[in-house]
């Protein structure tokens, strides 16, 4: 309600309310919630009819848990049984966590990093094939664990998801010698990506601008993102 054009409309702000209570129907009840109301000031120049009850905006609202009721009555327990001799719950949690991790990592092999299934049908190729995996493997672990020293404890698919923010655009021109020109450059990297970098401690631009001129002819079966004609001289 702070931002400018934000809801504050008292219908409004309850419907929300509403619409908050019941799709969490389980801890919504336990609360209770009172907004503060008053009324907006009319504008000097009317170009329609205002209604009265529109017209009363919300300008806080305060919750508090109801007397007499435990939130945490019916919550469950995380109940751990492990055969490792150790004397501290906390240990128990670091090897709960361990295995969370390799199972996690398990999955970015078999999905993100396609090591199944196989299509080869060559022992030599079946081999590459896992050997890319692997390796691929051993550079997103060393990615996240480097990531989880600076604070960032992300999944893959989230890194993914923000390092696809930043684009490389290429842009091909012609010129009148039938060459063609091609640059290519990498587009600014919001402040997520850059959090990212400055905890790997790698450049903004996976690299700089780039420009060649090749022949036509050899761009018959390439595709491109710009196609522009210009002359030189």
């Amino acid at each position: 309600m702070t931002k400018k054009g934000g809801v504050k409309q008292e219908d409004k702000v309850h419907q929300r309310i509403g619409r908050l209570k019941q799709k969490f129907p389980s801890i919504g009840r336990y609360f209770n919630i009172e907004t503060q109301v008053c009324d907006q000031p009319e504008p000097k120049r009317k170009k329609k009819k205002i209604d009265i009850e529109s017209n009363r905006i919300v300008t806080s609202i305060k919750w508090a848990v109801k007397e007499g009721v435990d939130i945490n009555a019916r919550s469950g327990v995380y109940f751990l049984r492990t055969s490792v001799q150790t004397n501290t719950e906390q240990n128990v949690w670091q090897f709960y966590n361990t295995i969370r991790e390799v199972e996690a990592r398990i999955r970015v092999l078999k999905t993100d990093l396609d090591l199944r299934p196989v299509y080869h049908q060559k022992d030599e190729n079946t081999m590459a094939h896992l050997h890319l995996g692997l390796l691929a493997y051993w550079l997103v672990n060393t990615a996240r664990h480097q990531l989880k020293k600076e604070g960032i404890h992300s999944g893959w698919r989230e890194i993914v998801r923000t390092m696809n923010t930043q684009k490389a655009v290429t842009t091909l021109a012609q010129n009148n010698h039938e060459e063609v020109i091609i640059i290519r450059r990498c587009s600014e990297p919001n402040q997520q990506v850059r959090k990212l970098y400055d905890a790997l401690k790698f450049k903004y631009a996976p690299f700089a601008k780039r420009k060649s001129v090749v022949h036509k002819p050899e761009l018959e079966n390439c595709q491109f993102i710009e196609m522009q004609d210009f002359r030189s001289d």
